[in-house]
């Protein structure tokens, strides 16, 4: 099992702080801030705070940034382009599941 698989497994009420999804994302601290403002990233609380399920949004957001060289507004576009795809599939899922045989 991967990493961010068992981060999936975490509970909604699970946070962690900023400066641990900068480390575990590896994206500067600065790329973390922006996306927030971007709305990529929603805080989970005050301090700034984070489900732990960010961690794995993060990440992709930093595979992203390397392999295409994205600025923030990029990163933005194609994170929440990619989280969409994801909520569709998870539908699809479930009414694929629904079908008779």
């Amino acid at each position: 099992m991967t990493e961010d698989q068992r981060l999936e497994f975490l509970d909604a009420e699970t946070t962690i702080a900023l400066d641990e999804l900068v480390a575990a994302s590896g994206l500067p601290r600065e790329t973390v801030v922006e996306l927030v403002e971007w709305g990529v990233f929603q805080p989970a609380g005050a301090p700034w705070t984070f489900a732990a399920r960010t961690v794995i949004l993060a990440r992709r957001a930093a595979r992203l940034r390397r392999d295409f060289e994205l600025d923030v507004p990029g990163l933005a576009l194609a994170a929440s382009l990619l989280d969409r795809i994801d909520e569709l599939e998870a539908r699809l899922r479930e009414l694929e599941c629904q079908l008779p045989g």
